[in-house]
């Protein structure tokens, strides 16, 4: 099995799932070298799983991070590339995360389903990635939220393509637009979250929830592939709202970056690591 260094892997060759954690190392967001890693990673997995011997249902993420799923993009390369107006490094940066969006969306081109473990906290980018599984399963203390606007931007990283196929555009507006925090709970409620667990009962709901889904698999995988085709997602339509987004960052002023780095530092002490 391969090893990666902001990636663990383990195979369970009899659930015939593939877990993959995010490393508990420094912030826990979506850095640059991560990024450029997890492209790596996409491509292992499609072709070790496509050898017959390797029998694969399902790809779990999950993180290491003591509650935190994921904060999201990295503020500090933006703050520090929307100062020096380096559309070049943003747009690269932007593209690798619809890469990785795409990859985790489409099951890494494997006829598998997809399940976002979130023990943790999800957060701008942390959420969007959770959305591109096929199913959520959460504890219920657990908060999302997409903070973008809090420094006048928006979401560029799947949250518009994923949300508006999901739930009503009434409701996708609210979450899009408030920035508010949300609990597990209610974004249970409008279905985008599949189970809800205990706190520290997470892997437990995972199994039983294999469990069940597996003894229907064959009606499970194509329900999703039939949605998936009803309300089909490109690639180049990701892509295109995340070079809108590069052209926001272009946009906004003194005041906003201010306002992010405020943020910058509130995550650095949750996640508690220096800036």
């Amino acid at each position: 099995m391969r090893q990666f260094n902001c990636i663990t892997i383990e195979y369970f060759k009899k659930q015939e799932l593939l877990f993959w954690k995010i490393k508990d190392k420094g912030m826990p967001n979506f850095c640059l070298d991560g990024l450029r890693e997890f492209q790596e990673f996409a491509i292992w997995v499609k072709e070790y799983f496509s050898h017959p011997d390797r029998p694969l249902k399902f790809i779990v993420s999950a993180s290491e991070h003591d509650g935190i799923y994921n904060m999201g993009g990295d503020l500090s390369f933006f703050l520090k590339n929307i100062k020096t107006k380096n559309v070049e490094n943003l747009t690269t940066y932007a593209h690798l995360c619809i890469d990785a969006i795409y990859n985790i969306y489409t099951s890494f081109g494997l006829p598998v389903i997809s399940v976002a473990l979130v023990e943790g906290n999800a957060y701008g980018g942390g959420f969007e990635c959770a959305l591109a599984h096929d199913f959520i399963i959460a504890e219920e203390k657990v908060q999302f939220c997409l903070p973008e606007n809090k420094f006048n931007l928006f979401p560029g990283m799947g949250a518009y393509s994923l949300l508006y196929r999901k739930l009503n555009a009434i409701d996708v507006n609210a979450i899009i637009k408030s920035g508010r925090i949300y609990k597990a709970r209610y974004l249970q409620s409008l279905g985008l979250i599949e189970e809800l667990a205990e706190k520290g009962a997470a892997p437990v709901s995972l199994n039983l929830f294999i469990k069940r889904i597996t003894e229907n698999f064959n009606f499970e995988y194509h329900h999703i592939q039939c949605k998936k085709s009803v309300f089909p997602l490109e690639k180049e339509e990701l892509l295109k709202v995340t070079d809108l987004w590069v052209e926001a960052c272009m946009k906004i002023n003194t005041f906003d970056l201010r306002r992010m780095e405020i943020l910058i530092n509130a995550q650095s002490r949750k996640a508690k690591v220096e800036v």
